[in-house]
């Protein structure tokens, strides 16, 4: 499990710290603009910082403009002049934890880092925001306790000096560059021992409520494709690709898993000339339907079930990936809910795949809670965490619901929350008693 912690503050509509643990199945609930997409995409926005050639903090080109317009975005209110503090711990084979201080400067449109804290094992030293060195400027204005003193004047291109320490070596002072949060170590002098330190998140994907439109016909990829997409859009490729050259052992692992979702129905990838379509068929009949004239659900929950399917014939790879699905029941009966729930959790024990789930669905939590209390599986309290997150005073809080080992939440689960249908129900015997009893 790489990715096991991260840290927000004064970022978009969280403006006190919030500290979010993840599990193998995180769960993140709450109600509309609440703040729940924003949390579920923090892991995303923050591995942009990492694995970049860009100076900037954090590379948001990556992510295109359906995430975020512009990097003011991400501050609190928009108000630049407090920074931003990210983090994140990775476990794993090359673990660290790395909190940062993001500042806008006004002088050059854009942000650097103003402080930053960096742990792992191999590499036990803490880096320290001191100051910042201009060309032809041999002393600034020290600017340590960021968050109440205005950074200097800068101009773009110049770099921040850093003080490095270690407990067993003198503290270094010098210049360092940076490549998105991490600085180049390897520049620094009496550090080149660890220049082959692994500073990575691991694999974050991330899958949008919305899917792309289902092509009627579609071409066979060239080569074979890596990603599924933000909306799905690379399934049909995936699956054609796998139909004509892998012999069909991904289709037929997506359709065990389909058959839990809409029994007797299966996925298929056909010829349609120099073109491909993708059908459904059903048992018992030789009538195939195309993908583009079913209904939505099954074109939400695909995509899915096609990354799940991925992520167990690949095996666990070196650095599990975290996916972040947002909305994964929209579109899909309740019953289906309950499914996808059970997916997660095998696919996240088979390959140690971690999801981070924003869901508006209790059908989905329950069947999380009713497997950590069954006895009979594998499935313990510690794969899920559940978090919901609220308004409160005009910024959002992130609320961590514990789970005991019979399935039981806490008493830090909100009054009435899931508590409509029960109202409901309530309502309509009211509602049916009156009647009886103006009829008689």
């Amino acid at each position: 499990m790489p990715l096991s912690k991260i840290v927000l503050e004064n970022y978009r509509c969280f403006r006190e710290r919030q500290e979010i643990e993840l599990a193998p199945v995180t769960v993140v609930l709450g109600k509309n603009n609440s703040g729940k997409s924003v949390l579920a995409r923090a892991p995303l926005v923050i591995a942009t910082g990492f694995d970049t050639t860009s100076t900037a903090p954090l590379d948001l080109d990556r992510l295109g403009p359906d995430i975020v317009d512009d990097f003011r975005e991400l501050f609190h209110d928009h108000l630049t002049g407090r920074p931003i503090k990210i983090g994140l711990t990775v476990a794993g084979i090359s673990p660290f934890a790395l909190e940062a201080e993001v500042q806008y400067v006004d002088s050059i449109n854009s942000a650097v880092v103003s402080s930053l804290d960096l742990m792992s094992p191999q590499f036990k030293a803490m880096l320290v925001s001191s100051r910042l060195v201009g060309a032809g400027r041999h002393e600034t204005p020290d600017i340590d306790g960021i968050s109440v003193t205005p950074l200097p004047q800068i101009r773009r291109g110049e770099e921040l000096e850093y003080e490095i320490r270690r407990a067993w070596k003198p503290p270094v002072v010098q210049r360092v560059g940076f490549r998105g949060l991490v600085p180049d170590l390897t520049a620094v002098r009496g550090l080149q021992d660890v220049g082959n330190l692994d500073l990575s998140p691991g694999p974050i994907r991330y899958l949008s409520p919305y899917r792309e439109r289902i092509a009627r016909h579609h071409r066979l990829p060239l080569g074979a494709p890596a990603l599924l997409g933000v909306q799905g859009e690379g399934m049909s490729g995936i699956l054609a690709d796998d139909s004509k050259r892998a012999g069909g052992v991904l289709v037929k692992r997506v359709n065990e898993l389909l058959a839990s979702i809409v029994p007797d129905w299966r996925v298929a990838e056909i010829p349609a000339g120099p073109l491909w379509s993708t059908v459904l068929t059903r048992r018992g009949s030789e009538v195939q339907v195309n993908l583009a004239d079913a209904g939505t659900g099954l074109a939400q929950v695909l995509p899915i079930l096609v990354q799940c399917a991925l992520d167990e014939l690949r095996g666990e790879p070196e650095r599990a990936p975290l996916q972040i699905v947002e909305e994964p029941e929209m579109h899909l009966h309740p019953a289906a809910h309950a499914e996808l729930a059970d997916i997660y959790l095998k696919t996240a024990l088979a390959t140690k795949t971690q999801f981070l789930v924003e869901t508006h669905s209790e059908t989905l939590l329950l069947r999380l809670r009713r497997r950590i209390a069954e006895a009979d599986n594998e499935f313990t309290a510690d794969m899920v965490k559940v978090y919901v997150v609220e308004q409160r005073d005009g910024a959002s809080v992130v609320r961590h619901v514990d789970i005991d080992e019979l399935g039981n939440l806490d008493d830090s689960w909100p009054d009435g929350y899931f508590s409509q249908d029960y109202h409901e129900v309530r309502a309509l015997t009211t509602a049916q008693m009156e009647r009886l009893d103006n009829a008689s």
